[in-house]
């Protein structure tokens, strides 16, 4: 089983939970920004890639992510997409994460329901974590979400909230 840095699980978590900040309050016709944090000196830094089609903005920000991989650079980048369950489509943001002593990136994947289904901004079901296109089991993914989760409390503006979200 795969073994990821803390540093950059609490990176990822943050990242995802602005990822889901941003998209709280926003209905369906409106996606997520793609964004990225890096690690650069220390600090984090917020970028976003917008881009005529949302295809385009997840292939700079996948980009950005293989040139800050090269750099030895840790990273994370999240976006917004869909997936397929029993027939429905569900909306889920995804977050891809790379940190130096990692083989390749791993990906975060959390199911949400937009507020404007029922008035209230819902994250649904326990998070997944993916590497190399296979989802991890969740015995292996557990200490991991622990960690993404500290990343989460880690956002000033998210923390309180996270809770009533799911």
């Amino acid at each position: 089983m795969p073994s990821f840095p803390i540093a950059v699980l609490l990176l990822a978590g943050f990242t995802l939970a602005h990822a889901a900040w941003s998209v709280s309050d926003t209905p369906p016709s409106e996606l997520l920004i793609p964004l990225a944090i890096r690690v650069v000196g220390g600090q984090r830094e917020l970028l976003r890639f917008e881009a005529e089609t949302q295809a385009a903005a997840i292939e700079a920000g996948k980009a950005k992510g293989a040139a800050w991989t090269r750099d030895s650079t840790p990273w994370a980048f999240a976006r917004e997409g869909l997936i397929r369950e029993n027939g429905t489509e569900v909306d889920v943001l995804s977050v891809d994460f790379w940190a130096p002593s990692m083989e390749r990136p791993a990906t975060i994947i959390q199911r949400f329901r937009r507020y404007t289904v029922d008035g209230r901004f819902h994250l649904l079901g326990r998070m997944q974590i993916s590497v190399g296109g296979k989802t991890l089991p969740d015995s292996a993914a557990d200490m991991a979400i622990e960690a993404i989760e500290q990343g989460v409390g880690q956002h000033s503006r998210v923390a309180p909230l996270w809770e009533t979200w799911t």
